[in-house]
């Protein structure tokens, strides 16, 4: 049988990582934990000298946060059995529990993220700010595997990023100012309920782009959700989007799946959640695979997602509603899931604890996770309350960085970060790292992108007028640059960038 093209590209890219990475091995690391101010910049520290990310996964909603990285090396200690099921570490700050996995496994070397066409996309299934109810969890789900299925409907196309909650674009909505002769835009929410994912087509072409794009508006459309789509003309960066449908509020909230509700009940808010992060080789369909086991369960919900591959591996972290979640009853959950991580193999751990999550007793799923997941490990807990965050109106800064011979990798751009943040007095109480991802880039270059969500009342209050997010963030690039200065780093020009819009990080610098 004849190789193609693709292929043999494939099997040179795997052969030239084995040569730069002889181990075939990835340890990792994942932190579950309550989302506070600071935290990541507190993970990295407590890293041992010598020791940082290769690659760094950092994502953070309803009051719980994600910090995920790799290294590429692994440790001898654990080198005859790179698919040993993650240990756990419990540890108690300022009152929080905390949960740390460490483990190590073997990364897809043929996988890769740089493709010439990909398709970047916006779902709202929520467009005003709401308190996260069990229906929404449930219309979370449906939304994440119609889009993980649709990836693998065309032929097998990667999955790049999923996102929930995430961003919608800024609306035409103005308010008066006399700055700028009489409209203003109004600043955009960091968040709303909505799921962004991007996707790799094997087969670029326009034909392929419009597959997607129509499967994915036509199941929009019978359901009342809103979508945009990225703009890929020349000369437009992400950040750049275009309406495709307009969400229809009322027709979405009819459609939504109830079978989390009670009637006649208090308790249909999501108030808890477990946040579950499975890690495993990256290949196309594993995601759909996950998504599509938990489908089965009629009352599982998901109120966030984040799925981001990271040195050869796929992390893929979802927060799983609690149904009739109280503290006592997360309490009780929590020394239920310390007592039966026993086993390495993710089906085996979700199948015990699905039931745990249920009001009502779970039932037996008919499907098994399917061999494109099979191997992968699972990180599970603890059980956290979900923070209603919908009375508190946030608004984004962006961050992004590509710095060169960085010895100490991203522990210097997040430490640098961390001290310019209190130098423009955000430090106290703010900002939360809602996303953020940084990569290696060759043996020089260290890059990174990430979203900061920061209370709309302390930026007018720090910074009022109209104009107010724009000056806080020239004064942050500015303390930012400094701090990295005082570190030892000396910074070129166009190495960081701080904007209220994705759109505009790095405006008038090549981003190579």
């Amino acid at each position: 049988m004849p190789i193609g093209s693709g292929t043999l590209a494939d099997l040179a890219r795997a052969g030239y990582r084995v040569l730069d990475e002889p181990s075939m091995q990835v340890d990792l690391e994942i932190h579950h934990r309550a989302d506070r101010p600071g935290g990541l910049a507190a993970v990295l520290a407590g890293l041992p000298e010598g020791v940082t990310f290769s690659e760094l996964l950092c994502a953070g909603s309803h009051g719980i946060g994600l910090i995920a990285g790799t290294r590429t090396g692994g440790s001898a200690d654990r080198a005859g059995d790179p698919h040993h099921g993650p240990w756990l570490e419990r540890t108690a700050h300022d009152g929080q529990t905390l949960s740390s996995f460490r483990g190590a496994d073997r990364p897809n070397l043929a996988f890769r993220q740089e493709f010439a066409d990909r398709v970047e996309g916006i779902i709202v299934v929520e467009d005003e700010p709401k308190k996260m109810l069990l229906r929404h969890g449930l219309a979370v789900l449906d939304t994440l595997v119609h889009v993980a299925g649709t990836a693998v409907r065309a032929g097998g196309a990667p999955l790049l990023v999923l996102q929930c909650p995430a961003q919608l674009p800024p609306t035409n909505t103005y308010a008066d100012g006399g700055e700028t002769g009489g409209r203003a835009g109004d600043a955009a929410r960091s968040s709303s309920l909505a799921v962004r994912f991007e996707m790799a087509l094997p087969s670029p072409g326009v034909e392929a782009r419009l597959d997607v794009a129509d499967r994915i508006a036509s199941w929009c459309a019978d359901r009342g959700l809103g979508l945009w789509l990225r703009d890929t003309r020349s000369g437009y960066r992400a950040g750049n989007w275009f309406s495709v449908l307009r969400h229809d509020r009322p027709r979405a909230r009819r459609g939504y799946r109830r079978a989390a509700d009670r009637q006649r009940s208090t308790g249909n808010a999501a108030e808890g959640c477990v946040p579950v992060t499975l890690v495993g080789p990256a290949r196309s369909g594993s995601t759909h695979a996950v998504l599509s086991y938990l489908a089965q369960f009629p009352e599982l919900g998901v109120v966030g997602c984040t799925m981001v591959p990271l040195g050869g591996l796929a992390f893929l972290t979802l927060q799983l509603a609690v149904n009739g979640a109280s503290r006592q009853r997360l309490f009780a959950l929590n020394g239920q899931l310390d007592a039966s991580r026993t086993s390495a193999a993710a089906e085996d751990v979700l199948r015990r604890l699905v039931p745990l999550l249920h009001r009502d007793e779970a039932p037996e799923p008919q499907e098994h996770l399917v061999g494109r997941a099979t191997d992968y490990q699972i990180a599970v807990g603890p059980a956290l309350p979900v923070v209603a965050d919908n009375t508190v109106r946030r608004v984004p800064i962006w961050v992004s960085w590509q710095l060169q011979d960085v010895p100490t990798g991203v522990r210097l751009p997040v430490r640098a970060l961390h001290e310019a943040l209190h130098a423009v007095r955000l430090g106290e109480g703010d900002p939360a790292v809602e996303y953020l991802v940084s990569r290696e880039r060759g043996v020089s270059q260290l890059r990174g992108k990430g979203k900061l969500a920061v209370s709309k009342n302390v930026v007018e209050r720090l910074y009022p007028g109209r104009r107010g997010t724009e000056r806080l963030a020239a004064e942050l690039v500015d303390a930012w640059g400094a701090a990295l200065e005082r570190l030892g780093h000396s910074v070129r020009p166009g190495e960081l960038s701080v904007s209220e819009h994705e759109s505009w990080l790095g405006r008038g610098v090549p981003l190579g």
